[in-house]
Order: structure tokens, then sequence, then C-alpha cells
């Protein structure tokens, strides 16, 4: 008979609105983000350890992350509501992070990578949400996974301040 518990975690989700349009911010980040092939965490088993990292680090964009997926809600919306909506859910990260957390509580895997969700609010401006990584991990109370986390807070605020400024010089033009 499996053994089931449940908790309640107090989880603190940010929400930033920008003065840039949809398009512009979208490309901005996108273009900070590196990419990984899905067939390349396959391969990593038959790799050496440095290999595997090596690998894995030439997947990053310039501030450290890679996008894993991409989710357009709004052409669901759009097509099947009805209405026009710009929205993306962005699923990015980065393995060797993420390492430096599951290694010593495997759990955190359920938090990373990191999601990310921007909607247009109108047509220039821009709501992101996301959840704070390190109110995510808190529930693990692990020194290393929360200095880890906390890292990793700083990370996302410098790409999403770094985003902006792509996307404001792109409507500066």
């Amino acid at each position: 008979m499996p053994i089931q518990t449940e908790s309640t975690q107090h989880i603190t989700q940010i929400e930033v609105i920008m003065d840039a349009s949809y398009a512009n911010f979208t490309r901005a980040f996108e273009s900070l983000l590196g990419r990984m092939p899905v067939e390349a965490l396959s391969e990593l088993h038959s790799l050496s350890a440095q290999a595997a990292r090596e690998k894995l680090a030439s997947f990053v964009g310039p501030l450290d992350f890679t996008l894993f997926q991409k989710l357009d809600h709004g052409a669901i919306v759009t097509a099947l509501a009805g209405r026009h909506c710009e929205a993306t859910t962005y699923v990015f990260g980065n393995a060797l992070i993420a390492v430096e957390m599951t290694r010593h509580v495997a759990r955190a895997g359920l938090y990373v990578p990191l999601r990310l969700f921007v909607e247009a609010i109108d047509g220039d401006r821009v709501r992101i949400t996301y959840d704070l990584p390190s109110s995510l991990m808190a529930e693990f109370g692990s020194a290393e996974v929360n200095d880890v986390a906390r890292r990793l807070d700083e990370k996302v605020k410098r790409i999403l301040d770094e985003a902006w400024k792509v996307a404001d010089q792109g409507r500066r033009g």
C-alpha cells in the first residue's frame, strides 16, 4: 500500500511588468538563452564526468541559461477561444546548476528547470511571472540547496534585466 504525505509550502511568486512589446521582449529573452537538443541528455551516460560537464556547458547562453522548452499558450487561446492572446511559458535553466542542488536533494529536480510565463498585457507592455527559486527550494531544508537557489534568484533577475535592456533598445531603434 502506498504511503502518501501532504505538506503546504510558502512560494514567493514574482510578477514584473515591463514597458516592452511582447515580440521585442520574447525575442530579447530568447537571444540570451542557449539551446540544447533533447537527445543530448541521452548521450551523457556514455561520457566521462568532465566530458559531460563540457557538453552541458556548451549549451548555455551568455547569462548561464539554456532554453529547454517553449510553450505557446497564446496560440492555443487564440485558436480555441477566438481571442487574440500572446503568452508563452519558458522552461529554462542550467543542468550544471541543477546538479549542484540535486546531488544534495534529488527532489530539487521537481523545480528545475525553472518556468517563466510571459504575456502581453497591451501593445507595449508585458507581464513576466515566475516563482522565486529560493522559495521553491526552501522546503528541502538544505543549506547547500538554498545557497544555490539564492544565486539562481539573482541570475533570473539579471537575465530579465538584460532582456528588458535589449528589448528597450529594439523599441528605441
